[in-house]
């Protein structure tokens, strides 16, 4: 009678081991892999999200306040109405708009007034652009003075 039982032999097993952990290896690898992608991919997504919302919020003010100024020594944007004034501080990682802070490296491109540009003093455009960022990284406001700006201006 032949009692041989059938089973694998030492080295089948630790070539098995041995494949086994080359493909654990390369899928973790690639895990990573995906894993820095996504990471990415949020953070790029969260910064384009930050900026849109930026040019939102300063497109909405802009067009909501009568008389808008800014301070060179400051390096601040003030929007007043008769209701509310609005504080834009540009700092240089961040943007102060009253109390709220807008984590973005925006900057102040171009002031200007009557399609003149200034250094500082009332305005009615500004360009803004971000160094940090890529293709659309610049952005323009503008607002159209009413009637009641120009009679203010004027002293009536």
């Amino acid at each position: 009678m032949n009692s041989k039982v059938k089973s694998f032999t030492l080295s089948e097993l630790l070539v098995t081991m041995i494949i086994t952990v080359i493909v654990v290896g390369l899928a973790f690898t690639v895990l990573d892999l995906v894993r820095k992608q996504i990471i990415g991919i949020q953070k790029n997504y969260n910064r384009t999200t930050e900026f849109a919302f930026l040019k939102q919020r300063i497109w909405l003010d802009f067009n909501k306040n009568n008389n808008i100024t800014f301070n060179l020594t400051a390096n601040q944007i003030v929007l007043k109405s008769e209701f509310d004034t609005i504080y834009y501080s540009f700092k240089s990682d961040f943007i102060l708009r009253n109390k709220d802070t807008l984590k973005s490296t925006v900057k102040i491109e171009k002031i200007f007034f009557k399609g003149n540009e200034i250094t500082q003093g009332n305005l009615d455009a500004i360009s803004f652009f971000d160094e940090k960022e890529s293709a659309h990284s610049h952005f323009f406001v503008f607002k159209n003075n009413d009637a009641t700006f120009l009679m203010n201006q004027n002293g009536f």
